[in-house]
């Protein structure tokens, strides 16, 4: 329950949740890379962790139940506010050794942290985008009119090296992290609402859409496998010009039900004759039940069938 509470974000979280941070950003290991505590935003999206013995023990549990149950940011896609909302310094997604050295303390990182005052993802990307100024020329004496601003407002001396070094904290993000990109959420809801009701006059629409939308607390799940998540991005563009309606049925079925010997089998019928009927006998590796070869008969008759 703490756990939960301290993962939301916006005006819903509690007061505590902002004590927790400035905790966690002060107890950190000696060797902690993100030297600058300002940028310590939250040990769940970035790559430093706390030093648990120096923490009270409500913020020390809260840490090791996290560690546990597999608490981190995971999903098939994210909107892209959210991605704009993660701390760009330490993203737990990026490479930790190509992020520590964009990051290693310089005149750049300084007049990035300090004058340009970059913190997200959005604000790196805002600032980087300066670089596609058509009057922009990459060199360090360049006077168009981004650079000359830079310079008598943001009091930076080399405009170029500090857009070009943003740049390359951008590059460092995954496709599914990067903004900038061409995510799901971009043709999604046009391809649910338009294309998937050519065609067909009856029916329950399928909800195709992948994206996590809400706060950056709504992109973190529970009981996740170790090992490294996919951070390609999910192509949920539909194939073809059209689509044509099929009608056809599936059903599972167990024999001795409930039992240790049951045996449990699914159906697909598309219609007499038809080379897409199917019937299997589920493995012995899966739950023998009436349920289960029901939702196998699902799967294979979405998987297989085309319409």
């Amino acid at each position: 329950m703490w756990l939960q509470s301290y993962l939301v974000q916006g005006d819903a979280r509690p007061w505590w949740a902002f004590f927790a941070d400035a905790l966690f950003a002060h107890y950190v290991p000696k060797d902690c890379k993100v030297k600058d505590i300002s940028h310590r935003v939250n040990p769940f999206l970035q790559h430093w962790k706390p030093s648990k013995r120096a923490l009270p023990p409500e913020l020390r549990s809260m840490i090791t139940a996290a560690t546990r149950y597999g608490l981190r940011p995971e999903g098939l896609a994210f909107a892209r506010i959210t991605l704009r909302r993660m701390p760009m310094w330490d993203h737990c997604e990026t490479d930790a050794t190509v992020i520590h050295r964009l990051a290693a303390r310089s005149a750049v990182t300084t007049c990035l942290r300090h004058k340009h005052r970059l913190l997200t993802v959005g604000d790196f990307e805002t600032f980087a985008a300066n670089l596609n100024d058509p009057t922009h020329h990459p060199v360090q004496n360049c006077v168009c009119a981004t650079c000359e601003r830079l310079i008598t407002e943001g009091r930076c001396a080399y405009p170029h090296r500090c857009l070009t070094r943003a740049k390359a904290f951008l590059d460092a993000l995954p496709p599914k992290w990067d903004p900038r990109r061409e995510h799901p959420e971009d043709y999604e809801d046009a391809q649910t609402h338009d294309r998937l009701t050519e065609g067909v006059t009856e029916g329950q629409l399928f909800d195709r859409t992948v994206t996590t939308h809400g706060g950056v607390g709504n992109i973190f799940r529970l009981f996740t496998d170790p090992h490294p998540t996919c951070n390609s991005i999910l192509d949920m563009r539909l194939q073809g010009d059209g689509l044509s309606e099929l009608t056809l049925a599936t059903d599972g079925s167990c024999l001795n039900n409930g039992e240790r010997s049951a045996r449990a089998g699914s159906g697909v019928f598309v219609g007499d004759g038809d080379p897409r009927n199917k019937s299997i006998r589920l493995p012995s590796t899966l739950n023998q039940s009436n349920q289960t070869g029901e939702a196998v008969a699902t799967y294979i008759a979405s998987a297989t069938t085309d319409p």
